[in-house]
């Protein structure tokens, strides 16, 4: 991985991390509407008269169908050819397939630099073994295990960090480990897709609910790839979102616009903050902003507030402007999402 240490950009940082409240499982959300078929084929009347006019989340979801070869490869034909190209999986069903990176393909682009987040646990703990496994065995790792040991040498108190550094970070981490070192919890969040290399940004070809349900106008697209568990705090967006999932699941809860406010403006005055919603700042990812915004959204007095979806591979999830959403991934595979912003 030459040159990793000296292309890192460090962004700011703040201070101690809690551990994410467990998911309630029994919490009594509405499932979010949803149509069977992949968003390549979904009838453009059907979504604009169900989701973009009404201003109303729906996923977009292949999970309803029979597990069979057969079902998987029509799956594969239909999904974005990244979901082929940069993962692979074992044969089965949705629920089934165990994802990791396609390293033969994506190391060829090793040294495109990405934006990076990184969670360590309060005590470091986890990513101490890491490092140290790295840097005793003869496993390739040893300049990913420097690489990390930066972050916990900077200070014993900051447990959420931002910096940008090549995909070849991501790909050494991604490997396997033995059952008793946990991988560094690396996430690639928000990685425009215009800065990628052409080759990879062929593999994401505008759907055409983006392009034609709409004026046709694209805002922003990004690729999320990471180690799990990922996490996206609760926020909103100023455009219609197409969140496309490419490698295992995620769990998205929804509010509508004025119950996310409310959600929002309680967690401020009981911390006494006065935060902006409008961006993934740090505040929201550690400290008593994210303790607060987890447990109003996932802890176990939520009842009946929003909707929610688990998005597995091949699915599509429409979050139309304004609704509050919070994402979590799903199981312990390498997780990989899409999304474009648009109207």
């Amino acid at each position: 991985m030459p040159g990793l240490i000296n292309t890192i950009a460090r962004a700011s940082r703040t201070t101690l991390l809690r551990p994410y409240s467990s998911y309630n499982e029994y919490a009594s959300l509405s499932s979010v509407d949803r149509i069977v078929g992949t968003f390549a084929a979904v009838d453009l009347t059907e979504f604009r008269k169900r989701a973009f006019i009404p201003e109303k989340p729906l996923l977009i979801t292949t999970k309803a169908r029979a597990a069979s070869n057969t079902e998987n490869a029509i799956w594969l034909d239909q999904s974005l050819p990244a979901a082929r190209r940069w993962f692979s999986h074992e044969p089965g069903n949705a629920s089934s397939r165990v994802f990791t990176l396609s390293e033969p393909y994506l190391s060829r682009f090793q040294d495109t630099v990405l934006p990076y987040e990184l969670i360590i646990e309060p005590n470091g703990d986890a990513l101490q073994r890491y490092i140290n496994w790295a840097q005793t065995e003869n496993n390739g790792r040893q300049e990913v295990a420097t690489f990390l040991a930066q972050f916990l040498s900077e200070s014993n108190s900051r447990t959420f960090h931002r910096f940008h550094a090549p995909l070849s970070l991501f790909l050494q981490a991604c490997q396997a480990t033995p059952s008793h070192i946990k991988q560094p919890r690396l996430y690639i969040a928000q990685a425009q897709i215009a800065d990628l290399p052409k080759e990879l940004q062929h593999d994401l070809p505008t759907p055409r609910i983006v392009s034609e349900a709409g004026k046709g106008d694209i805002y922003d697209a990004n690729i999320w790839m990471g180690i799990p568990p990922t996490y996206t705090p609760l926020h909103k967006d100023p455009n219609p979102n197409l969140f496309v999932q490419l490698a295992s699941s995620k769990r998205v809860r929804l509010f509508e616009p004025a119950a996310g406010s409310a959600i929002f403006r309680s967690v401020q005055q009981r911390i006494g903050q006065h935060g902006s919603a409008s961006f993934r700042g740090d505040e929201m990812m550690e400290g008593p902003e994210r303790d607060a915004l987890d447990e109003a959204v996932w802890g176990e007095e939520v009842r009946g507030e929003g909707y929610e979806a688990i998005v597995s591979c091949g699915d599509a999830l429409f979050i139309p402007k304004g609704w509050w959403h919070s994402i979590k991934s799903v199981g312990g595979d390498i997780s990989g999402s899409v999304n474009w912003w648009f109207r």
